[in-house]
């Protein structure tokens, strides 16, 4: 069975090769190679750093039919230059490897690497280069999945798109010119520049929409695409959101067609092949309920490895948790106590400090009082400035960057990252989990603030680098948003963080 043929290749290469050495590898290459084997899918949570890689590699090239390889641009090409051509050096493995949007030719039996959003747009848009199904689909990076997923349904209209339509329908040209410029000044008027369509709003869109859904004849895209969309069977009025992005010094406004929720549209994809769904903190639990439901994922085989489980206590940074009480987020008092816990804070570290901070205008203030404290050391959003740099961004470029940086020494949350409801489209997931009687926030903003807290911390647990001093090794992570020790659902943040040290005392930090 390839199971033992891949166990056994893989235990000989890590003897020989023990900087590739994951406590779980042998598990989870046995666990995919099965999956390849059985046509079973599976789901699995692993760590960050990218060491699971080798675990679905090697299956893949000793795996003797074709399959499919879904990762990043950055990711494949660290497989291409180094990972593939290692293992097939090594172990003389001479399956045929790809990269390209589309299936190579009917008899490829090799394996072929495609960026995850071109193979999104092959299943959910008509059009697209296809990829034959029935084919094993490994998905690398799930983490990312829906954002993909949305990215890949989401049907934009510009002003050119809007040129168009007059083009195409030359009476009407002067009420559509009129429908543009009225929705555009509705718009302008609203305090947030990216927002849900309101009742009122959306009824400027109506006699479009009415125009383009009556149509027979050809239309060009995204026109197309949103005639086919609302002429479908259902009530597309609960599938999909209309939001909008509006520029205030052009007066240019962009309209997006989105939809509600995911699992519709993505579980007819999981029907047609096996998967094996890769990706760093996914759910608070093992079975990944919360998330399978998201994404209109089948039963599959679960299975989580936890960041530094199995690592000995000695190769790794021991976590520390500090939870100050503070005035809550909502509170005036909020920004002037972060200002000065930030103040007492940082200078106790002798190393790189990231400071996440997701509201814009505190963002703003927290790094300039930084900086008029602390100089040319803080940077906002941007690369830091050496070792000792001091970072204060959002959310997305930690997560983003967060690979090609050094671990952080210390690492304060100025609040938690609740997905905010002032983002149209997950307004518009909150308002379609109403309307279905479902649990908005256990269902949906808890699990995706966990996995955040998840992911942003994993740096953290990483086995030290082999330069450094173990006797400097304890990283400290400081919450500053007292939801966590005030509100019930903080158990469940503070168990996806994992095992911390805690403590309350600023005294008791860096000693």
């Amino acid at each position: 069975m390839i199971e033992v043929e891949v166990h056994q290749q893989l235990r000989q290469l890590l003897r020989q090769s023990p900087e590739a050495l994951w406590p779980h590898q042998l598990t989870m290459a046995r666990m995919v190679a099965r999956g390849l084997r059985l046509g079973r899918s599976t789901l699995i949570q692993v760590p960050a750093g990218g060491q699971h890689r080798l675990s679905y590699l090697l299956p893949a090239l000793m795996w003797p039919n074709p399959t499919l390889l879904c990762a990043t641009a950055p990711v494949q090409a660290q497989i291409l230059g180094e990972e593939i051509p290692w293992l097939q050096h090594t172990l003389q493995l001479h399956k045929p490897v790809l990269q390209k949007d589309r299936w190579p030719d009917p008899d490829f039996q090799g394996l072929l690497l495609v960026d995850p959003l071109d193979w999104l747009q092959a299943r959910l848009r008509k059009g697209s280069p296809e990829v034959p199904t029935g084919i094993p689909l490994i998905l690398d990076g799930a983490e990312d999945l829906e954002d993909w997923a949305y990215q890949a349904l989401t049907v934009t209209l510009e002003a050119s798109h809007w040129q168009q339509l007059r083009q195409i329908f030359p009476a009407e040209a002067e009420q559509l010119s009129q429908v543009q410029v009225n929705l555009s000044l509705q718009l302008l008027r609203r305090p947030l520049s990216r927002c849900l369509l309101h009742a009122d709003e959306q009824v400027h869109l109506d006699a479009v929409l009415s125009l383009v859904t009556g149509y027979p004849g050809w239309l060009p895209d995204p026109w197309d695409q949103i005639r086919r969309r609302l002429s479908s069977e259902g009530d597309p009025v609960s599938k999909w959101i209309w939001w909008a992005e509006t520029d205030r010094e052009t007066g240019r406004l962009t309209l997006h067609h989105s939809p509600a929720a995911l699992q519709d549209w993505l579980a007819p994809i999981w029907a047609t092949q096996p998967v094996v769904i890769i990706g760093e903190a996914l759910d608070l639990d093992r079975q990944a309920e919360t998330y399978r439901r998201r994404l209109g994922l089948p039963d599959l085989t679960p299975l989580r490895f936890a960041s530094g489980e199995g690592w000995p206590r000695s190769g790794g940074a021991e976590l520390s948790l500090y939870l100050p009480r503070l005035p809550l987020p909502n509170s005036p008092l909020f920004q002037d106590h972060l200002l000065q816990e930030l103040k007492n804070l940082i200078p106790q570290a002798q190393g790189f400090v990231v400071v996440l901070v997701s509201d814009q205008p505190l963002q703003a203030q927290v790094g300039a009082a930084l900086a008029a404290e602390f100089g040319s050391r803080v940077r906002v959003n941007s690369p830091f400035p050496g070792e000792k740099g001091i970072l204060v961004c959002d959310w997305p470029y930690w997560l983003h960057h967060k690979a090609g940086l050094p671990r952080p020494e210390l690492m304060v949350i100025a609040t938690l990252p609740f997905p905010s409801v002032e983002d149209p489209r997950v307004a518009g997931r909150v308002q379609y989990l109403q309307r279905t009687q479902q649990d908005w926030f256990r269902q949906y903003l808890l699990p995706v603030a966990a996995a955040q807290l998840q992911r942003a911390v994993a740096p953290l647990r990483q086995g030290s680098d082999s330069g450094e001093d173990s006797s400097s090794s304890t990283r400290w992570v400081a919450i500053l948003d007292s939801r966590i020790i005030a509100r019930s659902y903080g158990v469940s943040l503070l168990n996806a963080l994992g095992p911390t040290l805690r403590v309350e005392q600023r005294s008791q930090l860096f000693v």
